[in-house]
C-alpha cells in the first residue's frame, strides 16, 4: 500500500455531487499536518548506493507504461561507453513499486550500438512518444568531444530509441546522426502542431570560448516513423556566425541584442510565452552573452523577438556595470590608466596579467549579460501567464557585469515583455559569506513542493566550494523565502534535478546528484552520487495530479498542453514540457497541482497543442486522485478506481 492511501484522512468536504452519468471517485480530503522536516534523504533505502548509481545528468521516464516513474542517469563523460563488468557511465533504472530500482540499461536494449556492441555513449536523454504508439521513446543526445587516445570517436551519435513495452530498438538513421555538434541541451516540442514531436537542440562553441566558432542550434521536424529531418533553415532559425574581438564584424554581437548571430547555447527551454497556443523558444547563453527569444509564428516557423522582449539580459534594468570587473580594474592600472573611463576606478584585488581586458569588446553588451545555463517556465504569481526562473553562474570578481539567477515576470503581451524586479524585493538575493564566492546555478525547477497552491523555485547549485541546493518557497504575495536548510534539502554541490512522485503518495520527490567538479580531499562525497529526497510534506495537503493523453492531431505525450485548474477560488496554470535548460532537465510527464485546503477542483481546462488550440473542460474533479484526461473523452479516468 502506498502512502497515498495509508495517510489519507477521509473527512467530509462540502461539494456538489457529479451527475449520475459521470461518476467520480469518493472524496479523499486531507487534513493538513505539517511535519518538522519536509524532505528526508532516502537514497540508501531505495538502493541507490547498493546499485552504485553515479552520474551528473538525470531525466524521468516511464519505461513500461506502468505508471511508476523511472530514472535515467548519465555521467555525461564524452565518448566513453559502459563497461558492464567495470565502470558504468549510465544507468536506466526501472521503479519496482516505490521502494527501489532495477537497472535495465543493458537488458532493455537502450545501450545497444549500431556496430553491434553494447554500452553506447550518450550525454543525456529526453523522453516522449515520438511515434505515437502509447509508450515513451528515448532520445539519447551525444555531444561532440575532443578525440584523443582516452576518448576515441567510436561513432556513437544522437539517436532515437523506439520503445516497445520497455524494449528499445533504433529508429531508422536520419538527419539526427548527420551533425556531430557540441550539444549542451535539447527540448521536445510540437512546433508545427501536426501531432508529431519535434526536437530543438542547443549547441555551444566549436572551440571553447571562441565566439566565432559558436555552432548553429538545430531544429528537427518529427515524422511518423520516429525519424527526424533537419528543418533549421526552413524554420527561420538559421543565423550567421559572428565576428571576433578587434574585427569590424564583432559589432554584430551587440546589434539588436545579437539576434542575428550565433551564440554558445548552454540551455534550451520551450513554452508558450505569449499564450497564443504554440511553442516558443528561449535559449540560454554562456560567456556573459545574450540569451535569445524565438517566437513561433503558428506554423513551426520562428521570428526573433530578442531585442524587443528583453529576454536577453539584465541590461535593460541597469545591469552590466563592468567597473566591478577585476580584469577591467587591471586594465585601468595598466594600459588604460590615462583613459577617462578609468579615472577613480579602484585598484584590483587580483593578480593582473596582460591582455585580460579588450576595450571595445569586453565593455560591450554581449559581454555584460549572464552565464545562463537553465530556465524553467511556470506561473509564479497566479496571473495566468508563464513566468521564467533562470539559473546562472556568477563570480565574486565580476558581480555587476554578470547577471544573477532571477525571475522574469511575464506581462502577458503579444510580444512578451519580461519584467525584472530587484532580488532583494522578492526574496531571491543570496547572502555571501566569503569574499571569493561563486554561484553555480546550473539547473532550476518550478514546482509546488508543499502543495499549498503556490509554485516554488528549486535551484541546485554546484561546481564550486560552499554551494548547495536552494529552495525558494513561494509566500503567495510575489515574494519568496529561502528555506532549503530549514526543510532538509540543502544538499551540497547539487549538480542536477529531476522531479517525480516516485512513491505515488501525492507529492513531488526530488532526485539530484553530487558534483565532483573542483573537489579537493575534503569533498563531502568521493563519487558523483545520485540522491533521492523523499517529500514528507506535500502529501499532508490536497493535491491534483493530471496525466494527459493526446489524440486527434495532438502528440500522444501531449507535450505542450496547457492545463488550468480552478479550486478554492484560485486558478493555477501549468504547461507540460520535456527538456528544459542545461543538459535537458526532464521531470515526470505529469502535472502536479497543490490545492491546499480545497478538496475538489471546480474545473480542469486543457488547451491542447493542435492547430486549433482545442480547449476542453472537465468539472468537479476530486482531489488526491491521479486523473488521466484524454483528448475527446467526456469522462476522465482515475488511477486505482473503477466506476
Amino acid at each position: 500500500m502506498t502512502r497515498l492511501f495509508a495517510l489519507l484522512l477521509l473527512i467530509g468536504c462540502p461539494s456538489e455531487p457529479g451527475p449520475a452519468e459521470a461518476p467520480r471517485p469518493p472524496e479523499a480530503c486531507r487534513s493538513e499536518s505539517t511535519p518538522d522536516t519536509w524532505f528526508s534523504d532516502q537514497s540508501d533505502a531505495i538502493g541507490l548506493r547498493e546499485l552504485v548509481v553515479e552520474g551528473n545528468r538525470l531525466s524521468i521516464t516511464d519505461l513500461d507504461s506502468d505508471g511508476w516513474p523511472d530514472l535515467a542517469v548519465s555521467r555525461a563523460t564524452n565518448g566513453l561507453r559502459d563497461d558492464f563488468e567495470g565502470t558504468r557511465q549510465h544507468h536506466l533504472l526501472r521503479n519496482t513499486g516505490g521502494d527501489g530500482f532495477e537497472d535495465v540499461l543493458e537488458s532493455s536494449g537502450f545501450s545497444a550500438t549500431r556496430d553491434g556492441d553494447v554500452g553506447r555513449a550518450w550525454n543525456f536523454a529526453l523522453w516522449g512518444d515520438v511515434d505515437n504508439d502509447g509508450d515513451l521513446d528515448g532520445l539519447a543526445i551525444v555531444a561532440k568531444h575532443e578525440v584523443d587516445a582516452d576518448h576515441p570517436d567510436l561513432g556513437d551519435r544522437s539517436e532515437v530509441l523506439l520503445n516497445d513495452g520497455g524494449s528499445f530498438t533504433f529508429a531508422e538513421a536520419d538527419d539526427l546522426q548527420a551533425v556531430w555538434a557540441n550539444s549542451t541541451s535539447a527540448s521536445l516540442l510540437d512546433a508545427d502542431r501536426d501531432g508529431w514531436l519535434d526536437l530543438f537542440v542547443g549547441n555551444q562553441y566549436g572551440v571553447f570560448g571562441n565566439h566565432a566558432t559558436s555552432e548553429q542550434d538545430r531544429y528537427y521536424q518529427g515524422r511518423a516513423d520516429g525519424r527526424f529531418r533537419d528543418r533549421t533553415e526552413q524554420a527561420g532559425l538559421s543565423v550567421d556566425s559572428g565576428g571576433i574581438p578587434g574585427t569590424a564584424t564583432a559589432a554584430a554581437y551587440s546589434a539588436d541584442m545579437g539576434q542575428n548571430v550565433r551564440w554558445a547555447t548552454f540551455g534550451t527551454t520551450v513554452c508558450d510565452t505569449d499564450g497564443d497556443g504554440d511553442a516558443d523558444l528561449l535559449t540560454q547563453t554562456y560567456g556573459r552573452g545574450l540569451n535569445q527569444h524565438w517566437e513561433n509564428q503558428g506554423d513551426g516557423t520562428f521570428l526573433s523577438r530578442t531585442a524587443e522582449s528583453g529576454w536577453h539580459s539584465d541590461l535593460a534594468e541597469g545591469g552590466g556595470d563592468y567597473s566591478t570587473d577585476q580584469r577591467f580594474r587591471c586594465h585601468c592600472q595598466g594600459a588604460g590608466a590615462a583613459t577617462e573611463e578609468c579615472q577613480g576606478v579602484p585598484n584590483p584585488i587580483i593578480g593582473c596579467t596582460p591582455g585580460g581586458w579588450t576595450p571595445g569588446w569586453d565593455d560591450q553588451p554581449h559581454r555584460l549579460a549572464g552565464n545562463t545555463f537553465s530556465a524553467a517556465c511556470g506561473d509564479l504569481d497566479g496571473d495566468g501567464d508563464l513566468d521564467v526562473a533562470t539559473g546562472e553562474i556568477r563570480h565574486w570578481w565580476t558581480p555587476g557585469a554578470s547577471d544573477p539567477s532571477t525571475v522574469l515576470w511575464n506581462d502577458g503581451g503579444d510580444v512578451t515583455g519580461w519584467e525584472r524586479r530587484p532580488l532583494e524585493d522578492i526574496g531571491l538575493a543570496l547572502e555571501q559569506t566569503t569574499n571569493n564566492w561563486n554561484e553555480g546555478d546550473l539547473t532550476v525547477a518550478i514546482a509546488d513542493l508543499d502543495n499549498d497552491g503556490h509554485a516554488d523555485i528549486l535551484r541546485p547549485q554546484s561546481d564550486y566550494p560552499d554551494t548547495h541546493m536552494r529552495l525558494f518557497h513561494n509566500d503567495g504575495d510575489g515574494t519568496f523565502t529561502q528555506r532549503a536548510a530549514e526543510v532538509g534539502i540543502d544538499f551540497q554541490r547539487a549538480a542536477s534535478v529531476a522531479l517525480s512522485d516516485f512513491d505515488q503518495d501525492g507529492d513531488l520527490d526530488v532526485f539530484t546528484t553530487f558534483s565532483r567538479m573542483r573537489c579537493d580531499a575534503d569533498c563531502e562525497h568521493a563519487t558523483p552520487e545520485v540522491h533521492y529526497f523523499r517529500n514528507e510534506v506535500g502529501h499532508t495537503r490536497n493535491t491534483l495530479q493530471v496525466r494527459l493523453v493526446g489524440t486527434g492531431g495532438v502528440n500522444r505525450s501531449a507535450i505542450g498542453a496547457r492545463v488550468a485548474v480552478t479550486a478554492g477560488g484560485r486558478t493555477q496554470i501549468q504547461e507540460l514540457g520535456a527538456g528544459a535548460g542545461h543538459q535537458g532537465v526532464q521531470h515526470e510527464l505529469m502535472l502536479s497541482f497543490g490545492l491546499g485546503e480545497a478538496c475538489m477542483a471546480d474545473s480542469v481546462t486543457v488547451t491542447w497543442p493542435d492547430v486549433e488550440a482545442t480547449t476542453e473542460t472537465w468539472e468537479a474533479i476530486p482531489a488526491n486522485w491521479a486523473v488521466t484526461l484524454r483528448k475527446g473523452d467526456e469522462q476522465p479516468t482515475w488511477r486505482g478506481w473503477e466506476p
